[in-house]
């Protein structure tokens, strides 16, 4: 479906969990979110923490879109400590 909207000059970012998956189905622009159970959100952060982490998911999408790419491009959230995205990334 990105394939199609991206085709008509509107350009899409698809969030998820599974960036392998995206990538095999060609989506342009992928954003790697926290988890399977929880894309968008991380319920081990304290309130304050998840904010902070939603606001650089939407920020990293947001950036990704305004992004040119030529086939599959992930973009990574980082930045925000004690998220599982950050430490599957191995930061620390």
């Amino acid at each position: 479906m990105t394939q199609e909207i991206e085709r008509v000059g509107i350009p899409t970012v698809i969030i998820t969990s599974l960036d392998t998956v995206a990538e095999s189905m060609a989506c342009s622009r992928i954003v790697r979110g926290a988890g399977v159970m929880h894309v968008t959100g991380d319920p081990d952060l304290t309130a304050e923490e998840e904010r902070n982490w939603r606001r650089r998911l939407v920020g990293t999408a947001l950036k990704a879109l305004r992004t040119r790419v030529e086939g599959p491009t992930i973009f990574p959230v980082d930045g925000v400590r004690g998220s599982r995205a950050m430490s599957e990334q191995g930061a620390t």
